[in-house]
């Protein structure tokens, strides 16, 4: 694989070589070539690499599926690259199903707790956003984060232009086997972002409990321009960090 020089970038096919633009805007060229899909379905040879095909197909579902769940999030706290990011996640719980065999492995028997401290937006980090303590209060019924006393304008490093901001608790109850999922959220009113200290903010969501579901508690901060009491976006979602701060 070869990056493309020079003024002029081409896409498309040119004898035995493939020209396209990578997800991160870089013009590439590679040569065609490759083991055919029908050897590599039917070959002994190739047994590991159906097997591996298969694990990424089901890391590729349930990251999808997951991203679903938090579609909300995804809305307002996505860097671009989230999809893949989720995914690489994904295929290490995946990997670690413990009971499965190689090829078989799947999803909902791996360790879900490798998703905790997942960033929805690799650009902006939520422990590099929020410069106050956070702690994370988690018991058989409930999930409680509480951010202690702070002053918005110092302690938050919020997206150029903004003016307010909300902080939203966001559960994900998720089943992978029926492929089915609810959320619900906690979140607080819109806060002028002032040089003045605020009160601790806390936010509670339950554990409903039903069975064959995972619960995913993410934590989301929203930064918007306020115009006479109407809430607008600001246009770099990536600006708005959230992250997975518990699973059960």
């Amino acid at each position: 694989m070869a990056k493309q020089a020079g003024y002029i970038k081409l896409e498309g096919t040119m004898g035995d070589l493939t020209f396209y633009k990578n997800r991160d805007g870089k013009f590439i060229a590679r040569r065609k070539g490759g083991v055919s899909k029908k050897r590599i379905q039917n070959d002994p040879r190739f047994q590991r690499t159906r097997e591996n095909l298969k694990e990424f197909a089901v890391a590729a579902s349930s990251a999808k599926f997951l991203k679903n769940a938090f579609r909300e999030i995804e809305l307002k706290s996505n860097g671009g690259k989230l999809h893949n990011r989720l995914y690489s996640n994904a295929m290490k719980v995946v990997k670690s199903d413990p009971v499965s065999p190689r090829g078989e492995r799947k999803f909902e028997l791996g360790n879900m707790d490798l998703l905790k401290g997942f960033e929805f937006s690799e650009k902006s980090v939520l422990r590099n956003v929020l410069k106050v303590n956070l702690d994370v209060i988690e018991d058989a019924a409930s999930v409680t984060v509480t951010i202690e006393e702070l002053v918005p304008s110092k302690y938050l490093v919020y997206a150029q232009g903004s003016t307010y901001y909300r902080i939203s608790l966001i559960r994900a109850g998720v089943d992978f086997t029926l492929q089915s999922y609810d959320t619900e959220t906690a979140s607080t009113p819109a806060m002028e972002i002032v040089n003045v200290s605020v009160p601790e903010v806390s936010l509670t969501l339950p554990k409903p409990g039903v069975a064959g579901k995972k619960y995913f508690f993410a934590l989301a901060i929203e930064f918007f321009l306020d115009v006479n009491g109407d809430q607008y976006d600001m246009n770099d979602i990536s600006q708005n960090p959230a992250a997975i701060l518990a699973v059960s």
